[in-house]
């Protein structure tokens, strides 16, 4: 069953369009609608209108994990009562990241979008899970490959207990398509979580960040053999993947890799 991909708001946008550093996607998959994140939350809505998008028109909203890259166009919108939001256990718990550098940064969900968030009919998912006919959530995603995830998160501003964003979870279509948000847990992790849940899925397609601007040259590798072995059809490179990590990647990987700004749509 084919899929078509909206992107609401990236890093990048196409001209007339508002960039955020952020990531939503407006799918649309066997007549469902799908909002997957909200971005930061400036560019959600406008960038909608302009693509003559209704976002209440989303039969579900899937939030990736809690940070406010993700969460924060929720604070803009007003969700039917009914319209379920599906999250993990701890998306709304404080988060900070701490660089290289010595600098914080506060990533928890906005307090504007937590309040939306308790009025809306939430679901925790704990596992992978199918939310509707061909449509499934990995749940928390187990961090079994060593892979480095991309960064040092805490659950306090002193940075100093770690966070593991353990409410991380991607989208899953029956179709062989994964979408994924920052994907913290690792790319190869994700992957093996939906192959060990559904075999019978082929991934023949990855959309979204893949969390490697800061990766090394040996994670790089190991994320390409991981890709290759999978025969993609396409690889669609947003949000926090990375240019440099995306050039890696298109010079190791035999399918076409894109990318897809804000303001623009894919059939896949």
């Amino acid at each position: 069953m084919p899929a078509r991909i909206h992107c609401l708001v990236d890093t990048v946008a196409a001209p007339g369009y508002m960039p955020e550093f952020g990531l939503s996607l407006f799918i649309e998959f066997d007549e469902h609608r799908i909002l997957f994140d909200t971005g930061a939350g400036e560019a959600l809505v406008p960038n909608a209108a302009r693509m003559g998008i209704d976002l209440n028109s989303a039969a579900d909203i899937i939030l990736s994990h809690g940070h406010y890259d993700h969460t924060g166009g929720l604070a803009k919108l007003a969700p039917p009562p009914r319209t379920p939001v599906y999250a993990g256990r701890g998306v709304v718990e404080p988060c900070w990241s701490l660089h290289d550098d010595g600098t914080k940064h506060r990533l928890t969900m906005p307090l504007g979008s937590q309040n939306i968030l308790n009025k809306c009919r939430v679901r925790e998912i704990n596992a992978f899970t199918g939310i509707r006919p061909g449509i499934f959530l990995t749940g928390p995603i187990p961090c079994e490959s060593g892979e480095d995830c991309g960064g040092h998160f805490f659950s306090d501003e002193a940075c100093t207990k770690p966070n593991p964003i353990p409410e991380e979870q991607a989208l899953l279509l029956d179709s062989g398509i994964l979408i994924t948000g920052c994907c913290h847990a690792g790319i190869i992790n994700t992957v093996e979580a939906c192959r060990k849940a559904r075999p019978d899925i082929a991934i023949r397609a990855i959309v979204g960040g893949l969390h490697l601007r800061h990766a090394d040259e040996t994670r790089l590798e190991r994320t390409a053999s991981c890709l290759a072995s999978l025969g993609l059809e396409r690889l669609v490179l947003m949000h926090c993947t990375g240019e440099n990590a995306a050039e890696y990647l298109r010079s190791r990987l035999a399918c076409a890799v894109a990318a897809l700004p804000a303001g623009r749509s894919m059939d896949l």
